[in-house]
């Protein structure tokens, strides 16, 4: 059953606010601006993984938004948009604290970024982004938002996924190596439990953010923009947030690359109506990314 907008849904939107029409782009740069500060400002004072190693601090500022924009009648129409990026922020921040030193001992699940660790925190990541995601669907007054996630599986969604996959094989091995920050393509040797456990910890953290950001980042924009528009936007945030991470080694020639994927799998989402094909696609660029190109600048 459809919420209610005029009972007091926690999301309801002011009636001057048009679903899908608008740029709101206002409300957009300055969420992005105070992100920005909180993220940057450390660096004023000294190391920022120092202060904050887990990236909470971002999660604490996304909340305290949400909170003001339920809190304030007049900012109730940008708590979608809020919400969304709450949803970015905290299972991110709680995969940082999970898989690093501050996360549970390593007698229960394993050592400090060890693969044993990462699969655990990649499941945790997708657990918290999926259940932020039922909340968005269900909490959002009608029209609710659309996250294409439960939508039954077609011979279309599965053929995009496949030819969306070799196409980025093809295009990702035939880069220059330097673009992509490798020589050769030395793959990693992996097999029994350390197989299993870098397929979980792939999988499991490259479906939550296809839930995060393709699906409810993507769907709080439309509610603001075009559906062009949304799609353009969320890509240029996702390349943003990858940067955010702050890679070890020479990561800034990725961020090009992570945008335009975000494009393509924005557009993949919206012409399958799912999130199943880009779903697929991700899975497969996250080992791409860990076999072929980490293992190249590292060495492994």
């Amino acid at each position: 059953m459809a919420a209610d907008p005029g009972r007091g849904s926690w999301l309801r939107r002011p009636s001057s606010s048009v679903v899908g029409g608008g740029v709101g782009g206002a409300e957009l740069l300055l969420m992005l601006a105070g992100a920005a500060v909180v993220l940057l400002l450390p660096r004023v004072f000294g190391d920022p993984l120092g202060v904050d190693p887990d990236g909470w601090r971002l999660t604490a500022y996304f909340a305290a938004v949400t909170g003001a924009t339920l809190g304030i009648r007049q900012l109730r129409g940008s708590a979608p948009l809020a919400f969304a990026f709450l949803t970015l922020a905290f299972p991110f921040s709680a995969w940082l604290w999970l898989i690093g030193y501050a996360g549970p001992a390593g007698g229960l699940i394993g050592a400090p970024y060890g693969l044993a660790r990462n699969a655990f925190a990649g499941g945790a990541q997708l657990v918290l982004a999926l259940a932020m995601g039922l909340c968005f669907h269900y909490l959002t007054p009608a029209p609710r938002p659309n996250l294409r996630l439960w939508v039954k599986p077609t011979l279309f969604m599965v053929g995009l996924g496949v030819v969306g996959t070799a196409v980025f094989l093809l295009i990702g091995f035939a880069l220059p190596a330097p673009l992509l920050g490798r020589e050769g393509v030395p793959l990693l040797a992996l097999s029994g439990s350390g197989g299993a456990a870098l397929g979980i910890a792939n999988a499991t953290s490259a479906i939550a953010q296809e839930i995060q950001f393709r699906g409810v980042l993507m769907a709080a924009l439309e509610r603001q923009q075009s559906r062009a528009a949304a799609v353009v936007t969320q890509g240029l945030i996702f390349g943003i947030a990858h940067l955010a991470i702050q890679y070890e080694g020479p990561a800034y020639s990725f961020i090009p690359i992570v945008i335009a994927l975000g494009w393509a799998w924005g557009w993949m989402t919206i012409k399958s109506r799912s999130l199943l094909p880009a779903m697929l696609v991700h899975v497969v660029a996250d080992f791409y990314v860990l076999a072929v190109v980490v293992s190249g600048l590292y060495g492994g």
